[in-house]
């Protein structure tokens, strides 16, 4: 018979959500059951609070490897489910224990119970001093010692009304709601180190995340295009089933700067990007557009210029790293993944024909007379027909 194991799953923010809890928990196991669909022998049962998945041994680092991709989780362990027997867990503990106390020498450790079944007849307390005693009287005398604050090994137990899982492992997740509980967003994914971050951060508030790159091959080549195709497939790990809008920019930007002064270039880029990208949200129904922006970074990015972009759309427009120095951003996207790739060399979209003096300070009936003069309508269509649409999760 295969040796399984018992993996138990917390969440946090879930379990506040009162009478929409079922939801929540549902969009959680589902996509929990995606991640690891890779495997067909897995069970999944759902006591409330928790999440028990019973996996075969053989599984348990794979599962470890992939649970830490989805969002919603607050932590997880991997252990044995058994019954509440106080002989048979200090067995257990002690089994865990010896090998790593006799390579060490000595060893601090403790008990920590937690007891969802409250008509289990022992306190929490009561069953840490049973088991604690238990393995200190088969361990003490190798150098084992309790310490409840500096513990260097903790045997963990959780008391359920129908099994209890007894762990020494906590691993972290991605805390925040699960992917799909918040509905889907569209993100203006460029090249940089920014956005991939932004459309990360909005995938743990529950958003599932689609992308839409403003490409320009004819002037940048295929680099860019190429680098944002990797860099949507990284995000996409963190959620599945996102789709890639390309939208061929060069005919938009070429007016702009053939028709328009030339100080207000990246802001009217912005702003017809906006505009395209409401297009697709309508016709896709996302409900809202996610973008890198931070305030202040560059000069596309002050308040005034910031609400002359949005003033363009009625969609909702999140920046999650509004307030983020670049510091915090970069560390962000070194920890997911994505960093490596963003500062490949490669220019995006809105560094084509940059001016030498861009405004910091723009007037929106400035940049209306620039756009008087280009037929941004017939433009903005032509690029939505020719449009490529990608499914992630194919790359």
């Amino acid at each position: 018979m295969t040796e399984r194991k018992t993996v138990l799953i917390r969440y946090d923010e879930i379990g506040l959500k009162g009478k929409n809890r079922k939801y929540f928990e549902k969009c959680l196991l589902k996509n929990i059951k995606r991640e690891l669909s890779c495997s067909d022998d897995i069970s999944y049962r759902s006591p409330r609070g928790r999440i028990l998945l019973d996996i075969p041994s053989s599984f348990a680092q794979e599962c470890t490897t992939r649970l830490k991709k989805v969002p919603g989780i607050a932590s997880f362990s991997i252990g044995v489910s058994m019954a509440p027997d106080f002989e048979a867990i200090s067995a257990l503990g002690v089994q865990w224990i010896e090998p790593k106390l006799l390579s060490a020498g000595s060893m601090k450790f403790c008990v920590r119970t937690r007891r969802s079944a409250k008509s289990f007849p022992q306190t929490s307390p009561e069953v840490n001093f049973e088991v604690g005693s238990r393995i200190m009287k088969q361990l003490s005398s190798k150098g084992l010692t309790v310490n409840i604050k500096e513990a260097e090994f903790v045997l963990e137990i959780e008391i359920g009304r129908l099994e209890t899982v007894v762990f020494d492992n906590r691993e972290p997740g991605l805390p925040g709601l699960p992917v799909g509980s918040s509905g889907n967003v569209l993100c203006l994914l460029s090249g940089g180190i920014d956005s991939p971050v932004s459309a990360y951060m909005m995938a743990c508030r529950g958003c599932r995340v689609h992308f839409v790159f403003f490409d320009n091959q004819p002037f940048l080549g295929r680099g860019g295009y190429d680098k944002v195709l990797r860099l949507a497939k990284k995000i996409n790990r963190f959620q599945a089933r996102a789709t890639l809008f390309v939208v061929p920019f060069q005919d938009m930007q070429s007016a702009i700067r053939d028709h328009c002064n030339e100080e207000n270039r990246v802001v009217l880029y912005r702003r017809m990007m906006y505009r395209i990208a409401e297009e697709i949200a309508d016709r896709y129904h996302f409900l809202a557009l996610i973008t890198g922006e931070s305030l202040g970074q560059v000069a596309s990015q002050t308040l005034e210029n910031l609400a002359a972009v949005s003033c363009v759309t009625t969609l909702s427009v999140f920046r999650p790293l509004v307030g983020m120095n670049k510091d915090s951003i970069i560390n962000k996207a070194i920890e997911i993944g994505t960093y490596e790739t963003s500062i490949e060399p490669q220019p995006d979209c809105c560094s084509v024909f940059m001016p030498k003096n861009p405004v910091t300070r723009s007037k929106i009936p400035f940049l209306e007379r620039d756009e008087g003069k280009i037929p941004w309508e017939e433009l903005r269509d032509d690029a939505l027909t020719r449009m490529e649409i990608i499914k992630v999760d194919d790359l």
